[in-house]
């Protein structure tokens, strides 16, 4: 019988030790090689999981910071000028409220303040008057059958995100008749992308999405164009399995009339705090 020297015994038990660690550090990692289901199952999932998330009436909810950039670019994508604001994003009657801090870096004026100040009173108000089927359409689900019956998705791969199984889709409007009642249908139609599900949840964790062709505005287009939209979103999960939205990024470009106009936004949220108790409209 052939011997088998000690040091390939070594090495062996090494690779073997080293796998065991892998599968128990990253577990999701050795689903790279699972079979992928099919698109189909990919988006029922997603709506179950909007819809659940839009039914629930006690789930954590947090208050945050948030910064905002706008920039006007020139035709090369230089910044021409730009304005940054900083929020506090608390909660009124369930619903986040963005409360303006600073502008360009400065506190806001007795003036300002007093702005803020009525503006949260009108939505407080709102509230207090809103009739409960009001309340419930606000709740509804962004992720809809309707939305989603507009494309056709295929599923790439499954990777890793923040050591989370993750499917990639693409998308693209699918071929046929679409609605095209409004502008935001005319949009919807003629956006193509990624989308990155978390396959534990059903949620989304990321989104690359971008306009294949120009939309016209107003008249055949008399009034202008968008010639470019692209938005790209990064999402974040919490502890309690509630996903937040962390930084999204939309670029835009348009025509109205005979001027070309190019802007970029930048929405970046941090220090999440879970609300102990949410900021409810008062009683009347």
């Amino acid at each position: 019988m052939k011997r088998i020297c000690p040091g390939a015994r070594a090495f062996a038990a090494m690779l073997v030790l080293v796998g065991m660690q892998c599968c128990l550090l990253f577990p999701n990692a050795v689903r790279a090689s699972e079979k992928l289901p099919e698109a189909s199952t990919v988006t029922r999932r997603m709506i179950e999981r909007a819809q659940a998330v839009a039914r629930a009436e006690q789930g954590p909810q947090y208050t945050y910071d948030k910064r905002s950039l706008l920039q006007e670019l020139d035709a090369a994508g230089q910044t021409i000028k730009s304005e940054e604001k900083f929020y506090h994003v608390q909660l009124i009657a369930g619903f986040p409220f963005n409360r303006l801090v600073k502008v360009q870096g400065r506190e806001l004026t007795s003036e300002e303040l007093k702005k803020e100040e009525h503006k949260e009173e009108r939505l407080r108000q709102k509230f207090v008057s809103a009739d409960g089927r009001k309340m419930a359409a606000r709740k509804e689900a962004l992720v809809t059958p309707e939305l989603l019956e507009r494309y056709q998705f295929e599923v790439k791969e499954r990777v890793s995100l923040s050591n989370r199984a993750t499917l990639v889709l693409t998308f693209r409007p699918k071929e046929g008749k679409l609605p095209t009642k409004t502008i935001t249908d005319k949009l919807l139609n003629r956006m193509a992308g990624t989308v990155w599900v978390d396959e534990a949840d059903g949620d989304t964790a990321k989104l690359s999405v971008n306009l294949v062709e120009p939309v016209s505005l107003g008249w055949f287009g008399v009034l202008g164009s968008l010639s470019q939209c692209e938005l790209s979103l990064e999402r974040q999960r919490m502890s309690e399995g509630v996903w937040v939205n962390a930084r999204q990024v939309l670029l835009i470009q348009y025509r109205k009339l005979t001027a070309t106009r190019h802007f970029r936004t930048t929405e970046e949220s941090s220090g999440f705090k879970k609300a102990e108790t949410a900021l409810t409209a008062p009683k009347s």
